[in-house]
């Protein structure tokens, strides 16, 4: 019985974490898409972006950075959301970077293949 209550409550818990992941990557993929994930077994990398694939950088002197796209939000202080979901973007194959309207400061987001590298790491 106790292994019973055991099953159930892990059952419960990764169900709960996985409708979690979905409800946070739903701002950034569609239904289809997150059902992709999920079938192709990748929605632990996801997962894992949703806290890691983002941070800052202070824009580089002499760079020239006008072609990257601008992120159009207010800064309040330092304190800028890095969770690629909030800004609506998608993890790609690329790394992709973002200035920060009113800031010198620069959102890069990791590529899949940056976070699945990270992942194996740090399972080891």
């Amino acid at each position: 019985m106790k292994l019973f209550y055991t099953l159930f409550f892990a059952l419960l818990s990764l169900s709960s974490w996985s409708q979690t992941v979905e409800s946070q990557l739903s701002k950034s993929y569609s239904k289809e898409e997150i059902a992709q994930f999920k079938a192709e077994n990748s929605l632990p990398l996801y997962a894992y972006a949703i806290e890691h694939a983002c941070y800052l950088i202070d824009a580089p002197q002499g760079k020239d950075v006008s072609g990257f796209p601008t992120l159009k939000f207010k800064i309040s202080g330092e304190t800028v959301p890095l969770d690629f979901t909030f800004y609506q973007i998608k993890i790609t194959d690329r790394t992709q970077y973002f200035q920060i309207e009113g800031s010198s400061r620069i959102l890069v987001v990791k590529s899949k293949n940056v976070l699945s590298l990270e992942m194996q790491n740090q399972k080891k």
